[in-house]
């Protein structure tokens, strides 16, 4: 078994703190990418990224860092240099202690909280009870003997460390991670895994992780306005169901409800297309896309796309209603007023 260069672990977890962050309020430094061709990767508006020190948990040490994106979300990554060289089998071991270690979730949350309150003035409508999602990283430099990105597909067994645990792979387990594989060069090689990411790289760039970092912050934004459409879904019938003829102000509150609901989802939409544009490097573009299908962001979209049609149709329907009940009290104000009239002449014949 090969020995490994400068291998590291990095832990992530992602909170969703509110529905904007002012980043300008935000001292740090604005993210970007190391590699790529200049101007073909666009961050619209670029998170703030902040270095927290050093800190220790389960026996390692190793840097914080957080991003502040500009949508409400705070990622918190983990980063532990886990020696200058290492087995094969040493570095599986080391990893899944690491990302598997009891109460890592808890110790992230605590190194969030000094952190949220240091953002509070910059939180627009902060969230009671954040979201959260998390992955990992495994990242080694090189090999002894050397071993190209093909030869490494071949010869070792990546699966628990993109998977998070030690398994048999099948022939259909190496198939289907063989699909989500990515190399630029032979010197390098990206592996997404459902909980884990893979990452060999000479210079010791992270990129892949940052991208795949942003596509969780994607999925987790998502998944908050999913969870608020379906609240308005589920709502939106009863209320149509207790309206009667009296009820016309809380019809228009309810329509006045849905437009502000989507008008505010369609923009979430629009913002997260534009946030990053990938236009002339293939290597960055196949990853951002597979990775927003292998962590259900793809999925997600589309579902809350689905919703967001829902409740046009929904918002369409009241709007109708409205127009009619509308039509139907100038009818009986007319047939009022032609009443009233017909009274009085026959009270002034009598």
């Amino acid at each position: 078994m090969p020995t490994v260069r400068e291998p590291h672990v990095a832990v992530w977890r992602l909170f969703d703190l509110a529905d904007e962050i002012d980043t300008d309020r935000v001292a740090g430094t604005r993210f970007a990418l190391r590699r790529g061709r200049s101007g073909a990767v666009r961050l619209e508006e670029p998170p703030v990224e902040l270095d927290l020190g050093d800190h220790g948990f389960a026996g390692r040490g190793g840097r914080l860092r957080a991003r502040v994106y500009p949508f409400g979300i705070v990622a918190l990554a983990w980063r532990v240099r886990l020696g200058e060289r290492l087995s094969w089998a040493e570095l599986e071991t080391a990893a899944l202690e690491l990302v598997g270690a009891p109460g890592l979730d808890a110790w992230m949350r605590e190194r969030l909280a000094p952190l949220r309150a240091e953002l509070a003035p910059a939180l627009a409508r902060p969230l009671a009870a954040p979201g959260e999602e998390g992955f990992y990283a495994v990242h080694v430099q090189g090999f002894e003997p050397e071993l190209s990105a093909d030869a490494l597909m071949q010869e070792l067994d990546l699966a628990p460390l993109v998977l998070g645990e030690r398994v048999a792979a099948s022939a259909q387990l190496r198939a289907d991670l063989a699909r989500h594989a990515f190399s630029y060069s032979t010197g390098d090689l990206a592996l997404l895994g459902f909980d884990g990411v893979f990452i060999y790289d000479r210079e010791g760039i992270w990129d892949v992780a940052d991208l795949v970092e942003w596509v969780h912050a994607e999925l987790l934004e998502l998944d908050y306005y999913d969870g608020v459409l379906a609240r308005a879904l589920e709502g939106a019938p009863q209320v149509l169901r207790e309206l009667g003829w009296g009820r016309y102000g809380r019809l228009a509150r309810l329509r006045r409800s849905l437009m502000e609901r989507r008008a505010e989802i369609t923009e979430v939409q629009t913002r997260l297309a534009g946030a990053l544009r990938i236009t002339e490097d293939l290597f960055y573009a196949r990853i951002h896309r597979d990775a927003t299908e292998v962590y259900g962001a793809a999925e997600l979209a589309a579902a809350v796309q689905a919703k967001l049609q829902a409740l046009t149709a929904i918002y369409q329907m009241v709007s109708e209603e409205m127009q009619f009940r509308r039509s139907q009290a100038v009818e009986v104000a007319i047939l009022a007023l032609i009443a009233l009239e017909v009274v009085w002449v026959l009270l002034g014949r009598m």
